[in-house]
């Protein structure tokens, strides 16, 4: 099966996402912060009007689905576990 430029360039900025929360996490920056910056975001870009076939043709998720996938308990308790390391002065190792 193919598969879309499309789909492909929104999982690559999902995966993105997951990254850089890590890092974030990792560099002792609370990673709680970040889904809250993606809902912001998408107040100010006026997405809540946006159609589906919009969501469907970028190569970008919404704002509100970024976030909602940052708070996802798994990848949020991955973070928070970095980022207790990063704060306590333990140096945290690669997570790649």
């Amino acid at each position: 099966m193919l598969r879309s430029p499309l789909c492909l360039g929104m999982r690559k900025e999902i995966e993105a996402d997951y990254i850089g929360l890590l890092l974030m996490a990792s560099a002792g920056y609370d990673p709680r912060v970040a889904p809250s910056v993606y809902e912001k975001m998408g107040e100010i870009s006026g997405e809540s009007g946006v159609s589906s076939l919009y969501e469907y043709l970028s190569t970008h998720p919404l704002s509100k689905k970024r976030a909602k996938l940052l708070s996802q308990a798994q990848v949020m308790e991955e973070a928070l576990s970095m980022y207790r390391e990063a704060i306590s002065g333990n140096v945290v190792a690669g997570f790649l």
